[in-house]
């Protein structure tokens, strides 16, 4: 599922100490930040007390000197590590230098530039895995947005159906108001100048008029939330199309992950 294969060479190739022998690595999707930060991590032993070798940085190569890898070989190397960037993947040439010579050269022991391929294709997994599983985090994370988002829309809808509620049993109210005002009036048509009860007739028509304005804005405010409604609900679909396409980039990305060895 996406995953390529991390396959170690050995080629000639140019140096601070000419044309030498070198063990050369593509590996997709990494950084050369990440690449010399694992390759620190990989090869510096991290005692306590016991006085570790450095890294320099000397031009475009990074240099550690009388350097044990016991996974190696029982003799002091002098590493030399260069990276080579380029879109989608990074080249990562190390060269291993003995007193005898560089490994993996003609003249070099055939366990020993095995037992070298070994340990810096595990490497070059090792770096693959840490690319790809800052892949999965990132559609982790645009996943998780995606699902906050549609949450968000959800809690809006529950807003705009509580404000229709209270518009719909506003309607009502005002209607009921509005309907008894103009009782009120109908039955007082043979007198327009005089009083209903003890409120005057001008006072009910113009308590009449505010009901029925109220009336209005009510209803315009249940047309606006319903259509706010219908807008929200094709954008939770929306929405959610996204985030079922999302799983399945993560799917992917995991599956690539558990894949590469």
């Amino acid at each position: 599922m996406g995953q390529e294969l991390i396959e170690v060479k050995t080629e000639e190739r140019p140096s601070s100490l000419g044309v030498q022998t070198a063990f050369e690595v593509v590996v997709p999707q990494a950084t050369p930040g990440d690449a010399i930060d694992l390759w620190k991590k990989t090869i510096l032993p991290r005692g306590l007390f016991k006085k570790s070798p450095k890294m320099e940085k000397v031009k475009d190569e990074w240099i550690v000197r009388d350097l044990l890898i016991s996974d190696i070989t029982t003799l002091p190397l002098n590493v030399i590590t260069q990276i080579s960037s380029f879109p989608g993947h990074i080249y990562v040439r190390i060269f291993l230098q003995t007193e005898g010579g560089f490994l993996g050269s003609s003249g070099a022991s055939p366990q020993t530039t095995d037992a070298a391929l070994k340990y810096i294709r595990n490497y070059g997994v090792d770096l693959y895995r840490l690319a790809v599983g800052k892949e999965l985090k990132e559609e982790e994370h645009q996943l998780q947005a995606l699902e906050n988002d549609l949450n968000k829309l959800l809690r809006k809808n529950k807003s705009y159906d509580s404000k229709i509620a209270d518009a719909k049993k506003d309607k009502i109210d005002l209607a009921g108001e509005a309907n008894y005002q103009k009782q009120l009036l109908d039955g007082n048509t043979g007198n327009p100048l005089g009083v209903i009860g003890e409120t005057p007739r001008e006072d009910v028509e113009e308590e009449l008029k505010a009901t029925e304005k109220e009336l209005k804005k009510a209803a315009k405010t249940e047309s606006r939330f319903e259509k706010k409604t219908r807008k929200n609900e094709k954008e939770q679909q929306d929405k959610a199309y996204e985030i079922e396409k999302q799983k399945i980039k993560v799917q992917e990305v995991k599956i690539k992950l558990d894949n590469i060895r």
